[in-house]
């Protein structure tokens, strides 16, 4: 049977996300044999790996329907005792029996816990300078929520590191929020971002020490702190983030820390990514692990064993992993009889354009870094190789009868012919925001402005994956505003504020104003064609709300906007709620009943008493006032 969709309904287990198994999958009560899987490299290595990873354990807690409590959150002995209780047990091996071992082996528990930040204030000056009430009110709700988001690893993790499935760090982070408890790689850029908004500086300076850390350590930024994530990373920003921090502060001392893991992390990015194009070396997705992820591991699977080549489909969804965009018909097929099946997801075969935008910046910042701190040589060379990766970025996805950048598909020789918002980053390098004309009418063509909630992430297409039409997520976003304003082209950056105007004001209809029958909530992504901040949906799981990265990109996007009237003032339904409208109709309902009395009082040549005066005028007033209140 080929496999047309990914199945996977994550549900949270501690701060692990695992997977529900597939629907047409049925688990078992007794394995004959276990279930052994060809492929070579799993999700993570070392002393856990065989339990949390790969292996039989994993394998029958999937067939059994286990895997939401088993393995568990912490070992309850060594990590050899549990392989050694493991093989003392005999197949064909009994549920019950198995559901036993797990008991005596795993706890389910915590390892995370809330924190105070200790440079977070009630009243940030920051709300001082944002003149919009509107905005004000959103960025104060969003500053009140990183209180709630911010957690730090428990002492007895670093006193029992094997025992634990996490990556622990020493000092607190923000998280995403919803399912996503656990810090991971690259919503940390825009949360940073908010957080050097609400001047939470020291806490900034604690995150970067983690990665820098982890990067020491490890030799690279993994996923999350989540081992089961942790042979695979996400688009790298860890230098934007620093250059964000420095640019802020002008700590050079932490700079100068902090440039043997910046410049370690480029070493593997060179080493273990890259792909020579004739155009040049480029970088690309490509995990090494070509096995079923274990947090869904049956779904992962069965989609597999569907395709053409499994393990090339398994490293495939690693590396869509990778890119953040999981999942996404960018990495699927687009034409033939398979098109927009998951079971063509290539992309370990895809070379994208934002990465190597991310590429060319982060040797852009580490020129930069060098020349800061007189590093001369050094800073010339960055330079040089910012050049070299942006010249032959351009010269490989530039496509002139577009009029755009596409990603280059590897299996076709082709370039992509689909509208993605990486086709418009380039514009964030120096030396490419010359091409602000052509991208001027390569907008317009598409008719990416014309949405409600901003640009969706790919146009309409017949797919269900989360990263698709008509989701518009706050990182693509952010970039592409950014994007506009990098050039000196006066309908783009018309259009930077048009879209921070619907984004921001899709995000306060969505907490403050939501639709009818819905929470008031922050979301990962949103629908683009709603105007009331309706959440996007579609994908492996249902929408989370927190959430770390919109959070920072609309603070981001607020403070930046700050000195800019809204240039479209948004006119929201103002009978968003049961509530609302029954108080404004009431209102109505008492003034032209006021009015009625004032009519009838004058034909009948009445002294109307002075308070009513006063009573009418105080109506009005009110009205007026909830009319102009929230105008988002």
């Amino acid at each position: 049977m080929v496999a047309t969709k990914i199945w996977v309904i994550l549900i949270e287990k501690n701060k692990r996300k695992i997977a529900a198994i597939p629907p047409h999958i049925k688990t078992l009560e007794v394995l004959q044999v276990p279930l052994r899987i060809n492929c070579s490299v799993p999700m993570c290595k070392g002393p856990l790996s065989q339990i949390y990873c790969y292996g039989d354990i994993l394998t029958a807690a999937w067939q059994f329907g286990l895997q939401k409590t088993c393995p568990g959150d912490k070992l309850r002995v060594p990590a050899e005792d549990v392989l050694t209780a493991f093989s003392r047990l005999s197949y064909p091996l009994h549920r019950d029996v198995f559901q036993n071992f797990c008991k005596e082996s795993f706890e389910i528990t915590t390892y995370l816990q809330p924190t105070n930040l200790v440079d977070w204030k009630v009243h940030p000056p920051f709300l001082n300078n944002i003149t919009d009430p509107d905005r004000k009110k959103l960025a104060a709700t969003l500053h009140e929520k990183w209180s709630f988001l911010a957690r730090k690893v428990e002492r007895r993790v670093f006193e029992n590191r094997d025992l634990f499935p996490i990556w622990p760090v020493k000092y607190p982070f923000v998280v995403p929020g919803g399912r996503f408890d656990v810090y991971f790689y690259w919503d940390m850029y825009w949360i940073v971002k908010g957080l050097l908004v609400s001047e939470l500086n020291t806490t900034v300076w604690g995150i970067i020490e983690n990665f820098h850390s982890i990067v020491q350590e490890h030799g690279f930024i993994p996923n999350s702190g989540n081992i089961q994530l942790s042979r695979r990373t996400q688009p790298p920003l860890f230098i934007h983030m620093i250059n964000d921090y420095v640019n802020k502060t002008g700590d050079t001392k932490s700079l100068s820390r902090w440039m043997t893991s910046m410049e370690k992390e480029m070493e593997f990015w060179f080493k273990n990514r890259t792909i020579n194009l004739p155009a040049g070396k480029l970088f690309l997705y490509r995990s090494e692990t070509d096995c079923p992820r274990p947090e869904n591991l049956l779904g992962d699977y069965d989609l597999g064993i569907n395709s053409s080549n499994p393990r090339a489909t398994w490293q495939s969804i690693a590396s869509a992993c990778e890119s953040g965009w999981d999942f996404s018909s960018r990495w699927m097929d687009r034409s033939g009889p398979r098109a927009y099946d998951p079971a063509t997801i290539h992309t370990a075969d895809i070379v994208p354009v934002d990465l190597n935008v991310f590429m060319a910046r982060n040797m852009a910042y580490l020129s930069n870094f060098h020349k800061i701190l007189g590093n001369k040589t050094a800073s010339e060379q960055y330079w040089k190789k910012f050049e070299e990766i942006r010249d032959t970025l351009h010269s490989a996805f530039w496509v002139k009868e577009t009029g755009a950048w596409f990603d280059f598909d590897l299996t076709t020789k082709n370039h992509s012919s689909c509208f993605s918002p990486s086709n418009i980053f380039p514009l964030l390098l120096s030396g490419l925001n010359r091409f602000d004309s052509e991208i001027e009418k390569y907008v317009r063509s598409t008719g990416i402005l014309d949405y409600d909630a901003g640009i969706p992430t790919t146009l309409n297409v017949p797919s269900d994956q989360q990263w698709d039409f008509p989701n518009v997520w706050a990182p693509n976003q952010h970039l592409l505003i950014e994007s506009f304003r990098a050039t000196q082209n006066k309908f783009l950056h018309t259009a930077a504020n048009e879209q921070t105007d619907k984004f921001v004001k899709a995000v306060y209809n969505g907490l403050f104003h939501p639709p009818p029958g819905k929470i008031g909530s922050i979301w990962e992504k949103y629908d683009a064609r709603s105007t009331s901040g309706a959440s996007g949906g579609g994908g492996e799981y249902e929408v989370q709300e927190g959430f770390g990265w919109t959070n920072g990109a609309v603070m981001d996007m607020v403070w930046n906007n700050r000195n800019t009237p809204r240039r479209d003032p948004p006119n929201r339904d103002i009978f968003s709620s049961p509530l609302q409208a029954t108080v404004i109709i009431g209102l109505w309902t008492l003034s032209a009943l006021m009015a009625l009395w004032f009519v009838v009082a004058t034909c009948c040549k009445k002294t109307r008493p002075n308070h009513l005066d006063s009573e009418s005028q105080a109506s009005r007033s009110l009205l007026s006032n909830m009319e102009d209140d929230d105008d988002f």
